[in-house]
């Protein structure tokens, strides 16, 4: 392999894009996360302008190359949002330095950018949902918890959530924290039946070099890098009884000791807990502490099952095609009607983390722009009773319904300001008001 093509290899295993400028601000590489990243091929890039590539306000004014080869060093972690080979919207973290020949002079400038739309677009369903104008989820249970937890945003109690798997129990808990006193401190999730006892006792407390054969060096715990913020203990049922003791003492003295370290340190933090299984069960069955239960069910919530919340459904899957469609550069528009009844005569044993999937599931499958019941996974089909046939809807129609659900959608969530809800559907105000006397909407 020459040199050349050793250099791109190198490049290409690298999960970060990957960008390098000659002097006169040309592409001159770009790796294979590049392409993923952005849609352009190696091939529509090289010798090209970057800004004719990445389409960015910042390239007019505070382009992070730039800047770095004025000042010399390296710039990092510059958040910028361009527009990929699809004209979508993406967020990415930038960082750019300097490149250099043998002499020391200056011939271009490398970039270095990840993706980072996931997280952002989880803050602004965290911004958006528990905003209370518009949350997924309209039955009489979800608007219980919602009563619940507008009592606890703002406040530091100490939380239980309870429910089954996949009910969506760390996004509440992230809510909790989002809206509450600690929102610009660490949020550390740990799920607690996912690591054996000694390992589990290392990650929340931390231990010292040579504590026990393999720690060949300090570990800083999960309570010490959640000091100041909020942790969350997924599936908290499942701790052992030693653990349980040294959790209890953390909370009673607000100090921890390492493993294998005689030295306390003082932690503050929020806790957080959630468990799929009936705690106060457990603690009647003495295998749980009653003096530790008490400490942790200051506040208890509980999430109901998808089951009983069957009227969700709808608005769940309008959520879920929202999401996909952003995530796969998709354009579906809806479901079928066969499609809708199947979801909802299921039992959905997985709750709401079982629904994302086989909506998902359906867009891998589905070639046309409606979802159809034969996209769902074969299991979910045929667990189903027989649908009735009904008179099927013309495809206006159906897509009317869709356009209209996520026009109310959009109006709530920015308390019917409607210039806010026509930028955030991409249409202007006038035509905004058009399709709210087309469809009939009203506040």
């Amino acid at each position: 392999m020459d040199e050349i093509n050793l250099l791109q290899a190198i490049l290409n295993s690298i999960s970060e894009g990957v960008m390098t400028l000659d002097k006169d601000w040309k592409i001159a590489s770009w790796n294979r996360a590049a392409e993923q990243i952005t849609g352009f091929h190696r091939e529509e890039v090289l010798g090209k302008e970057c800004t004719k590539v990445f389409r960015a306000a910042l390239c007019r004014e505070h382009c992070p190359v730039d800047r770095a080869l004025s000042c010399g060093h390296p710039y990092y972690d510059v958040q910028v949002a361009i527009r990929n080979k699809r004209n979508e919207v993406v967020h990415l973290v930038v960082n750019a330095s300097p490149l250099y020949d043998e002499h020391g002079h200056i011939v271009g400038g490398l970039e270095t950018f990840r993706d980072v739309s996931q997280n952002r677009w989880m803050q602004e369903e965290l911004e958006r949902q528990y905003g209370y104008t518009n949350i997924v989820g309209r039955s009489d249970a979800m608007k219980r918890v919602y009563e619940t937890m507008g009592s606890l945003l703002g406040t530091d109690t100490t939380v239980l959530i309870q429910g089954e798997s996949g009910t969506g129990k760390e996004l509440i808990a992230r809510a909790l924290h989002f809206y509450g006193p600690r929102k610009d401190k660490p949020f550390v999730a740990v799920n607690c039946s996912a690591l054996p006892e000694g390992v589990l006792e290392s990650e929340l407390f931390g231990h010292v070099k040579g504590a026990f054969t393999g720690a060949i060096r300090d570990h800083i715990g999960k309570f010490e890098l959640a000091n100041g913020g909020t942790l969350f203990l997924d599936e908290i049922a499942e701790i052992s009884p030693a653990i349980q003791v040294k959790l209890l003492r953390v909370l009673e003295e607000r100090e921890l000791q390492r493993v294998g370290d005689n030295r306390s340190i003082k932690v503050n933090i929020r806790l957080i807990t959630a468990t799929n299984k009936d705690l106060y069960r457990k603690v009647l069955d003495n295998s749980f502490r009653d003096d530790l239960y008490y400490r942790l069910s200051v506040f208890p919530l509980h999430l109901p099952p998808l089951r009983e919340r069957t009227s969700d459904i709808r608005l769940l899957v309008a959520h879920f095609i929202k999401k996909f469609n952003k995530q796969m550069g998709r354009s579906i528009q809806g479901i079928a009607d066969e499609f809708l009844e199947i979801l909802e005569s299921y039992s959905w044993p997985g709750n709401v983390r079982e629904l994302s999937n086989a909506i998902e599931h359906a867009f891998v499958h589905c070639n046309g722009m409606l979802l159809h019941s034969s996209d769902l996974p074969h299991h979910i089909v045929n667990a189903a009773p027989a649908v009735v046939a009904k008179p099927s809807r013309k495809p206006q129609e159906k897509l009317d319904l869709v356009e209209r659900e996520l026009i109310v959608r959009e109006l709530e969530a920015a308390h019917w300001r409607k210039s806010v809800a026509a930028r955030r559907l991409g249409m202007s105000r006038a035509t905004l008001w058009r399709k709210m006397e087309k469809f009939g909407i009203g506040r």
